[in-house]
Formats: structure tokens, sequence, C-alpha cells
């Protein structure tokens, strides 16, 4: 197929790994480098063949580009989608797509009214036991889930925080580990598990000197008795990421190494009813064997072009939707963590607006729990 015109907007930290694999795919072509560092911005462009800019909005006007990839700061991600759908030009962001969930709200329907594509930078879809999982639960081959629990370490030093005066701050990230590491986990939860109807929390910060969140801790309602637990801290000696999701007709785990699956002898509702003593139901367990095939930025943007030149949204991996969702979570468990409160989904989108104001203005979580 004709490659898609690419531009990638912020190339000083990430971009960087974006550009590579734009230059290196037959999908795309990298056209066009944006950093507000002019220096960055032409070392990048010279090294890839691209046109330099120091603008978002002159790049995105200069006609060069069909698609941009946003690699900035958070709340940045929200205006410079919607001025490129504005413009005709399709958006790929990077995690979170916004800060709160109505102004991720507000990105989709721009995109959407433009005509103009909308993915999300949700790459861990594309690795081989994450998509195992995801076929084997929405094939029924579980029956229905009882349970997803999920823990995720995502280890940062004090070092990582002081690398730059916007991390570890409401103002700079809008949020902590739930904001900028733990957006991937948020979606595999999901794209596993399904919505879930309410959400109860702890949020805390403990160990590291910032203002956000490290840690988090949530326990997911989804009705007639299915259970959701997700975990997730930056502060804490760097283990592996731990999957379980169980149904009434087996339960898959991923212990960081291995993808295994066990299906009892009967399925789990009949067994409690019908069994005449107090017994277990056993079942065997076997390792399931996965593909050595492609993951990562690269397949999230091969798809996309794909989806642009076919004009078929349904390629896309992430759409704009997805990243909502998964923000809503985000949003909800903090909200729910900081109000110790039940927060029920669709979330109050200007409850989460109100909360973030305050923390920006210097209010301590303890004074949410006053009311």
């Amino acid at each position: 197929m004709r490659p898609v015109k690419y531009g990638v907007i912020g190339v000083g930290g990430m971009g960087g790994g974006h550009c590579k694999a734009l230059h290196e795919m037959p999908e795309t072509e990298l056209a066009a480098v944006c950093d507000v560092n002019e220096e960055t911005a032409k070392t990048v462009g010279a090294q890839y063949g691209a046109q330099a800019f120091t603008d978002y909005k002159k790049l995105i006007r200069s006609g060069g580009v069909e698609a941009i990839a946003i690699v900035t700061p958070h709340f940045f991600h929200p205006p410079i989608a919607e001025y490129a759908a504005r413009h005709g030009v399709h958006v790929m962001t990077e995690k979170p797509i916004a800060v709160t969930v109505k102004a991720a709200d507000k990105m989709v329907a721009t995109c959407k009214d433009a005509g103009v594509l909308l993915g999300v930078m949700f790459q861990l879809r594309t690795q081989p036991w994450r998509k195992k999982m995801h076929e084997l639960v929405h094939s029924g081959a579980l029956g229905g889930l009882h349970r997803i629990s999920m823990s995720v370490p995502w280890y940062r030093t004090q070092a990582y925080y002081d690398s730059g005066a916007w991390r570890g701050t409401w103002k700079g990230e809008g949020g902590g580990v739930l904001m900028n590491q733990a957006p991937h986990s948020l979606d595999q939860f999901l794209w596993i598990g399904g919505q879930p109807k309410s959400v109860q929390a702890i949020a805390a910060t403990r160990l590291h000197n910032i203002e956000v969140e490290n840690t988090g801790a949530a326990l997911c309602d989804y009705g007639d008795g299915k259970i959701g637990m997700f975990y997730v801290s930056t502060a804490e000696l760097a283990t592996e990421e731990k999957v379980e999701v169980l149904g009434d007709k087996g339960a898959l785990v991923w212990d960081g190494h291995t993808l295994r699956m066990s299906t009892p002898e009967q399925d789990i509702s009949e067994h409690i009813r019908t069994c005449p003593t107090n017994s277990g139901n056993p079942g065997t367990w076997s390792e399931i064997e996965l593909p050595d095939s492609p993951y990562g930025a690269g397949e999230m943007h091969r798809a996309f072009a794909r989806a642009i030149r076919e004009n078929d949204p349904s390629l896309i991996i992430a759409d704009g939707e997805a990243g909502v969702r998964s923000l809503e979570l985000a949003n909800a468990i903090l909200l729910a963590g900081y109000t110790r409160r039940q927060v029920n989904l669709p979330i109050d989108r200007n409850a989460v607006e109100r909360m973030l104001k305050k923390l920006q203005g210097g209010a301590k979580p303890e004074e949410f729990f006053r009311g």
C-alpha cells in the first residue's frame, strides 16, 4: 500500500522510538517531526530526513502529513489532537489519552465529528500472551467470569521523578502511577475482563518525595457476583506482573513467565450445587504455547496506517473509546481512593474536574476524607 505520511510531535524522549518505527516500516513514511526544543527537532529531523518544526500547529498546517503521533506530556494530548482533527489529520496518541475523562470525551467527539481516525498507543495489546488471554476469555472458554485479578509492578526510583520538573506533580502530570504507568495495565484489565459498574479503592503515596499517588488498589464490582481486583505501585520491590482470570469453566494464570490454563472436571456452578462431599474440583493445568509474533509500537502504527488507507476504523488495535475507558477507570480509582467512597461508572465527569483543581491548588488527599 502507499505509505501514510506521519509527523511525530514530541521527539525528545519516547518520541524517538516512534520515529524509528515509522521510518523503518513500509506502511509509513516519517515526513515531519516537532519538538519545543529546536535543537532536538533539527537533530531528529536530520537523522530521518524529515522536516523539523518547533510549533505543532505549523507541522499540521504544512500539508505534509496525513497522520500524527502525539508523544508529549499528558495535558497537551487533547488540544493537539483537536487541532489536527479540525485540519483533517488522523491522530495516534500516547497514553493516557488525556488527564480527565471530560477532556477525553471532547477529544474523541472532535475527531469523530471531523471524520478522522483516533488511536491510542496501547501496544501491550499486541503481546502474544495478552492476545491469547483476550481470545480465550472472549471466546467463552472460561464460561461466565467470577474474578479477574491483576497485580502490576512499575518500580521507579526518586531519581526518575527528579528527572523532570513536571514529573510527580498535579500540574505537570495530573496524577501519578494511575496516570503515567498504569494506563497500559488498566487497558488490559478492561480489555480482558470488561467494564465494572462501580469501584472502591485506596490511593496512597509512600517512600517517594512527590505530590501524586504512587500506589493504587481497586475493588471492582461488575454485578452478578463478578469481582475485579487491581493493584499497581511504583514504590515496592520490583516483581513480576501477575494476572488471574477465573470463570465457571476454568482459569487462566499469567505468572510473569508462562500462561497456564486449567479446566475443572465439572463447571464450578454445578459442582458447588451437586457435590455430595466437601471436596475440591480438580482440573489439569497445562501451559499454553504462544506464537513468536512481532509486537510493540510499530504494530500499532502499522495497523493504524492500514485503517487509514482502507478507511476502516475496525483495523485500529486500540481506538479513542478504549482510551476513554482506561482513563475513566484511572479517574475512578483516584476519586474513590481519595474520598474513600464507592464511585459508580460512568463516572461523574465534573467530580473529577473539581478534585484535580483542588489538588493542583495544593489540597492534600486527607482533605477529601472530610468531604
